[in-house]
């Protein structure tokens, strides 16, 4: 336990450096809130959109067996995010509460803290099959939240979700996966330039999370109802991956796949999904937080989860 506890950290503790640059520039006034939002305005239009669409056009084709797995993953996604909407309803939180709790419950960090993860412990052959589930959270997961946002924002439903698929990060995690199913590659030259702006966007996404935690703190501006951070937390960690896994063994998808991608359901909420709201002007107080406490949490579930999933593993 002690050992992989010290492994998730080692790769986690990156993640920690730059949200606590993004807050110490704040402090010593070297980034204001214009500057902080040109940073997220940034990660929007071309980090995320690059990276996606450089890692998901690699992902590959997944077979019929895979594919009633991945289903299953999204299929218990909606129902997490719909379930988080619906108790913030009875529980009369705004809509913003409700759109934000949502979409930092259901989009994970699973393409840049779980699934090297999973590779390191579960074996290459594993983070390969799972590799599918990127997919389905920058796509069906992303678009369903950013929905969900406009609808906060004064939009219809329907809408907003047919909208979303406007929206640069689930635009261009459409396109990868576009290409991957077609076998495509983009042409070299152009390649190359999505390449150096992937490489920049988790790193900018997260100086600009850091940012907007120290000028919300320095503003004193009233701190986010802890009610929707701590549901979207308990969701995201907890009930995602449990219900993951009991769905995901319905399906045809063999059980590297099961085990692999639950633990992906286990990941911290992505650092995309604090942009988006950003974006929106939708909870971004209370997603930085849930960004920040679900990655904090991952240190310790992330362990839990790799122990239950695959007992071998453990020292």
């Amino acid at each position: 336990m002690i050992a992989l506890v010290a492994d998730i950290l080692v790769r986690v503790w990156p993640f920690f450096l730059l949200v606590g640059a993004g807050l110490v520039l704040t402090r010593l006034r070297l980034l204001n809130a214009d500057q902080a939002r040109g940073l997220s305005i940034y990660v929007y239009w071309i980090g995320f959109p690059a990276l996606l669409i450089h890692s998901l056009s690699r992902m590959g084709r997944p077979t019929p067996e895979l594919t009633t797995g991945l289903a299953a993953y999204a299929v218990v996604g909606l129902a997490v995010m719909a379930g988080v909407v619906m108790l913030g309803r009875a529980l009369k939180w705004t809509k913003a509460e409700q759109a934000g709790a949502a979409i930092t419950s259901g989009v994970g960090n699973s393409a840049f803290l779980t699934l090297p993860i999973t590779a390191a412990v579960m074996g290459a052959e594993t983070a390969r099959l799972v590799a599918g589930v990127i997919a389905v959270d920058f796509v069906i997961l992303s678009a369903a939240g950013v929905g969900l946002l406009g609808w906060a924002a004064g939009r219809s439903v329907w809408r907003s979700i047919l909208q979303a698929f406007r929206n640069p990060v689930v635009a261009a995690a459409f396109a990868g996966v576009a290409l991957a199913l077609l076998d495509l590659k983009p042409p070299e030259a152009l390649d190359r330039a999505l390449s150096l702006a992937a490489a920049s966007g988790s790193p900018v996404g997260l100086v600009a999370l850091g940012a907007a935690l120290g000028l919300r703190e320095a503003e004193g501006e009233a701190s986010p109802h802890k009610g929707p951070i701590a549901t979207a937390a308990f969701a995201k960690l907890a009930l995602f991956p449990l219900l993951a896994w009991f769905a995901i063994g319905l399906t045809l998808a063999p059980p590297a796949f099961r085990v692999g991608a639950t633990l992906l359901a286990a990941a911290p909420t992505a650092v995309s999904a604090f942009i988006q709201t950003r974006a929106y002007d939708v909870f971004a107080r209370g997603a930085a937080r849930t960004v920040a406490l679900t990655t904090a949490l991952a240190l310790l579930t992330l362990a839990v989860a790799v122990l239950l999933l695959t007992p071998s593993a453990a020292p």
